[in-house]
């Protein structure tokens, strides 16, 4: 009598057999043998075979009959990978106690023995192997375990009606164990729970309503857990439960989300198989029923009748799973997979001893819905090609673009002059409606651009490295000339790489220091009637791009707009960045280590950890007496002191933080806050509140300032509305040349001639019902108000989303 059960480790088809032997002993007792080998998947041939054609033995036993009682693949926690194992049931006459050996198959000449134990009865209910492995089964109620760490049968001490015995699938796999509490004899529960979740490891038990609701309890007949996660005291999770009702269900976090009805009764198991589509729910039947059933559909895809034995892997070894029904008994062990289907419902069928059509017989829903699915994916499959067709045509055109602005920009950089292509190469279509004789009444001077003006001087750029940012300042001096707000410059890398950086204009000056110590606002510095004034344009750029691409020698591009709002690029140096120089601290800002420091590049270290610290604003007030000495606290508690390039600045040697304290009254007081980490500002200011007495109140002033934002959204209003009416003038070309030249020449024939010329420009005025534009300045000026526009866009967004919090 030969006994066969079949697993699958790593696309191969491992085989246990159990057969009786004669002993050849005086008192001819018989034994038996437990064997396994391997078999692989032949696609070429469509059969099974085995590589070796080599039995291993597994167990041998002269005196007692051995028979295979539970199958399955369980992690080794020893091992961390997964391992067969197979519990085995032996038997000996005159006996009323059972054995039970549990043996680990580490490989294929390796076979070792995990677990031995004696029970008085014959398990037969909810038979387990967990990873440990970690054998559970039940017996009357009750749920026992036993472990080959910690070998000894032990007992769940709630006796309770098992639903579920399997995996918490968390980071950390716990195993759980679902069931209803019994009712003791007294006719009361005594854990008052009608549903019951219990850690085996952690021997906690919490209520099982977290994963399907009590009154589906009663109904489960098996449930597979997809995904469970505990976090602050609540559990989020998806389960599948087939019912004695047939029907499968599944739940979101214990709420019924989706029903499938099923062909069959007595569901017994839950498998999942993942395909090239989408994922499959094999659910196999008493009575040797197989069903597949769709994620994405939730609906019956394929059922199966007189299957053996469904086991789901990769047999292929192509990446997905494919399911393999073994059909009918084998009489021998060279029948064994004679009569096998092996399909994954997407296109791969391999099927031996019978046909597909006698084995596969899919369900009367999908039949009917088949046509319309496919029509279906057919009209999505064409309107996905025409938009991936679309998309296209624009990144083409945006290559095209990338391309030639890259080309523009060496050239300017190299001082050579650039080609612009006609749109008609481009494949661009002309916004203004011209007509094909406009050409001839475009002047000469109308063609012609502005000439450049005069740049800004540079006088020194500098450099400074603060965590991952690199800051680079521009000391210049400006003329009326150049438009501030626009000003900004670029760090250019000898790679395609995109090197992000944020602008923005300090005002200071060599000969002034409280002008430098407190900088009027930008607003006054557009009007300011100096012909020269001095600034310092600092420019935080990521430095990581920039040793991605080995670059470590940059050219600075520095952009502004001049008085006719013509945007200008010029070239005002370059910076070296050297990985040893960053190792050795030689960029980094020495003002902190030293705060007795009191030089100019001093002064470039406190801009520079301006420019990467974020700022907020604190109103300090009392309104029964005078204020705390808020600097002594700083001094005396933090140990804050006072930089000498900025007296009104202190800094803590522990945090990197900047403290400017100004004491308007003696009832008000104005704290800025400069801090880099957001958890040292929250530090500062729980020992600020403990400080200051409880009729001290404090109170946020305005928005606070993130590195990256270009001033409030009313200031970027302003610049938009003054930059268009200063430049709309210059733009426009109505002004009548024919008065300006009858001037200097006054004969009839002369007079006459303007007079024709004046006639025609008025009549390209009325059939174009707009004045005509310098095509130059026009784009300058688009250009510049695109900039503008989405610059207060930012603002407008950043600042509808800033939430301020009260202290």
């Amino acid at each position: 009598m030969m006994a066969v059960e079949m697993l699958t480790v790593g696309g191969d088809v491992l085989v246990f057999q159990s057969k009786t032997v004669s002993s050849r002993s005086r008192d001819q007792r018989r034994g038996s043998e437990v064997t396994f080998y391997s078999l692989t998947f032949n696609p070429d041939t469509q059969s099974f075979f085995s590589k070796d054609h080599t039995v291993y033995p597994l167990h041998r036993d002269g005196s007692a009959e051995s028979h295979i009682v539970h199958c399955s693949c369980a992690l080794d926690v020893r091992q961390r990978r997964k391992v067969p194992c197979v519990l085995l049931r032996l038997c000996r006459k005159r006996t009323s106690a059972f054995k039970y050996t549990l043996y680990s198959v580490n490989s294929l000449t390796d076979a070792e023995l995990r677990v031995e134990f004696v029970l008085p009865y014959e398990m037969r209910e909810n038979i387990s192997i967990l990873p440990g492995p970690t054998l559970v089964w039940c017996h009357e109620n009750t749920v026992c375990y036993v472990c080959s760490q910690t070998p000894g049968v032990k007992e769940v001490p709630v006796p309770m009606t098992v639903r579920f015995i399997g995996e918490w699938p968390l980071l950390q796999r716990k195993l759980v164990v679902l069931g209803t509490p019994v009712v003791s004899k007294k006719g009361l529960n005594e854990w008052g729970l009608k549903n019951t979740l219990y850690f085996i490891e952690d021997e906690r038990t919490v209520t099982g309503d977290c994963l399907v609701p009590d009154a589906y309890t009663s109904v489960i007949q098996c449930m597979s857990v997809l995904s469970a996660d505990e976090t602050g005291g609540s559990v989020r999770s998806a389960v599948l439960v087939a019912t004695s009702m047939k029907q499968l269900v599944y739940f979101e976090n214990a709420v019924p989300v989706d029903v499938c009805p099923l062909p069959y009764e007595h569901p017994q198991s839950i498998q999942t198989l993942h395909t090239v589509r989408s994922d499959l729910f094999i659910i196999t039947f008493s009575q040797g029923n197989v069903c597949a059933v769709w994620k994405d559909s939730f609906q019956v895809g394929c059922c199966w009748t007189d299957v053996r034995v469904p086991l789901v892997d990769d047999f292929l070894r192509c990446g997905t799973d494919q399911i393999l029904l073994v059909f009918e008994e084998p009489r021998s062990s060279g029948e064994l997979l004679s009569n096998f289907l092996l399909t994954d419902l997407c296109g791969i069928t391999y099927s031996c001893g019978r046909a597909v059509s006698d084995v596969s017989s899919t369900s009367d829903t999908a039949q009917e819905n088949h046509l319309l699915t496919v029509r279906a994916l057919e009209s999505r499959l064409q309107s996905g090609l025409n938009f991936l067709e679309d998309l296209q045509r624009d990144v083409d055109v945006k290559d095209r673009l990338l391309h030639h602005v890259l080309v523009a920009l060496n050239d300017l950089i190299c001082g050579r002059k650039h080609a612009i292509s006609s749109p008609e190469q481009e494949g661009l279509v002309s916004l203004w409606d011209e007509d094909e004789d406009d050409e001839g009444h475009v002047s000469d001077e109308q063609m012609q651009t502005e000439h450049d003006e005069a740049p800004v001087k540079v006088l020194r750029v500098w450099q400074r490295v603060i965590g991952e940012s690199l800051v680079c300042g521009i000391v210049m001096a400006t003329t009326n000339n150049t438009c501030v707000m626009n000003t900004s410059a670029s760090v250019l890398a000898d790679c395609p790489v995109a090197v992000k950086s944020r602008s923005f204009i300090q005002r200071c000056s060599t000969s002034d220091t409280s002008e430098r110590r407190h900088p009027p606002p930008v607003k006054n510095i557009r009007h300011s009637a100096d012909i020269t004034s001095t600034f310092t344009l600092l420019t935080v750029t990521d430095l990581n791009p920039l040793f991605t691409s080995s670059c470590v020698t940059c050219p600075i591009i520095l952009h502004y707009c001049t008085a006719t709002s013509a945007r200008v690029s010029h070239h005002c140096g370059q910076i070296s960045v050297d990985i040893k120089d960053l190792h050795s601290g030689k960029m980094s800002p020495r003002l902190l280590q030293d705060t007795k420091l009191n030089t100019e590049e001093s002064r470039d270290d406190l801009l520079s950890l301006r420019a990467v610290m974020d700022s907020w604003c604190f109103l300090i007030e009392c309104c029964d007496h005078t204020l705390a000495d808020v600097q002594g606290w700083l001094r005396d508690e933090l140990h804050a002191e006072r930089l000498e390039a900025e007296p009104n600045y202190t800094a803590p040697p522990s945090a990197l933080l900047l403290f400017h304290w100004v004491q308007k009254t003696p009832f008000q007081g104005l704290l800025t806050v400069h801090y880099r980490d957001e958890l040292d500002l929250l530090r500062f200011l729980n020992s600020l509140c403990d400080f200051l007495p409880a009729s001290h109140g404090v109170k946020l002033v305005g928005t606070p300032r993130s590195h990256g934002r270009s001033g409030g959204l009313s200031q970027t209003l302003e610049t938009e509305i003054q930059s268009i009416t200063q430049a709309l003038s210059s733009v426009l070309q109505c002004e009548d040349r024919g008065v300006e030249r009858c001037s200097s020449d006054a004969s009839s024939e002369t007079l006459q001639r303007l007079r024709d010329e004046r006639q025609t420009e008025r009549e390209r005025y009325n059939k174009r019902l707009r004045p005509l534009v310098d095509a130059a300045r026009y784009c300058r000026l688009m250009e510049s108000l695109i900039h503008m526009q989405m610059n207060g866009d930012v603002v407008a967004l950043r600042e509808a989303q800033t939430d301020i919090p009260r202290l």
